[in-house]
């Protein structure tokens, strides 16, 4: 393997089986490094279907997030279409804050986050399960080591789908 680090596993609590096939994934083309190339992972390769799915960028030596690609279940959950924006241009949410806080700790720290959102603060009823996964920079470039990109998977709830959750 290319430039290897090898690092501590630790398992996420993931309780969607497309999630855990996602991580599982994730797991594989990383190998024995801290996390896979952005450009190794193909959102058509995955394991699970590509609506339930966001790459989100990283913006180098900042922490703001552009939202690269969008899966359709994504847009239906958002309801509009969010390719392009950054995290910040969504409409606010009770779910904004720890969604963009699982994505700054993902990229900060170079691990994996995994985590239910409910369907409002007040409720303890999870309307989607995520799991962000960080992607690297290419080899000899600018962001090489540095998480560049994320691999967002979300499993959501069916029968919460009217409520809005962002992430």
């Amino acid at each position: 393997m290319r430039n290897a680090t090898t690092v501590a596993r630790f398992p996420l609590q993931i309780q969607s089986n497309n999630l855990r096939l996602l991580h599982d994934y994730w797991e594989i083309m990383r190998g024995d490094r801290a996390f896979p190339e952005a450009s190794e992972v193909d959102v058509v390769d995955l394991p699970m279907s590509p609506g339930g799915v966001m790459l989100v960028d990283v913006a180098p030596n900042q922490m703001a997030f552009t939202l690269k690609w969008v899966g359709t279940d994504y847009v239906l959950w958002l309801r509009r279409e969010s390719t392009g924006l950054q995290l910040e241009d969504l409409p606010p949410s009770p779910n904004t804050v720890p969604f963009a806080q699982m994505l700054r700790r993902a990229a900060d720290n170079c691990q994996p986050q995994a985590r239910s959102l409910p369907a409002a603060p007040s409720m303890n009823i999870p309307a989607a399960e995520l799991v962000v996964l960080p992607l690297g920079g290419p080899l000899g470039g600018v962001n090489a080591g540095k998480v560049a990109r994320l691999l967002v998977g979300c499993a959501f709830d069916r029968k919460r789908r009217g409520l809005q959750v962002i992430g």
